[in-house]
């Protein structure tokens, strides 16, 4: 009981990538939970295997020039820093109190269930694209993998 007492507020990891679906979660977030107290969190999870594999950075299947992969991670390295500046902004611009954080995973939904384990979220929030039930089941979704596999309740919003 003392230790809710030292809470001041709820933990929300709200997972970002840019989209206008992540962005209409982020403004429902503001209307409908958020409380002054919280403390909020925007996750954008970064793949790596999109990253190398949507690049021709070897030579052969068992080499590599390295420099151009080097150049390549720089950039990208580059994008995700642009990115979490504009997801700052949000925030900014909202007056919540809160940080932004990229993480690395396999997959999206994968990163943002450990980025809440890691800040101790009490609650994560996403958007969805809204794909069709054949089409979540071949490309797969990560809103999906996150009701699947978070330890905290989640809420997706939809447009």
């Amino acid at each position: 009981m003392a230790e809710e007492e030292g809470k001041t507020g709820k933990t929300v990891l709200i997972a970002i990538d840019g989209s206008e679906h992540a962005k209409k979660a982020f403004e429902w977030y503001k209307e409908n939970v958020f409380t002054p107290t919280d403390k909020v969190v925007l996750v954008h999870a970064v793949e790596m295997h999109e990253i190398l594999n949507s690049q021709q950075w070897y030579a052969t299947p068992y080499s590599f020039d390295r420099d151009t992969l080097f150049s390549i991670l720089e950039k990208e390295k580059e994008k995700v820093t642009a990115k979490l500046e504009e997801f700052a902004q949000l925030l900014r611009d909202a007056k919540i109190n809160g940080t932004v954080k990229s993480v690395h995973a396999a997959s999206p939904g994968e990163g943002i269930c450990k980025m809440a384990k890691e800040v101790e979220a009490d609650l994560i929030i996403t958007g969805t694209r809204g794909m069709g039930t054949i089409r979540r089941t071949l490309l797969g979704s990560v809103s999906d993998y996150i009701l699947h596999h978070a330890h905290v309740p989640v809420i997706v919003c939809r447009d």
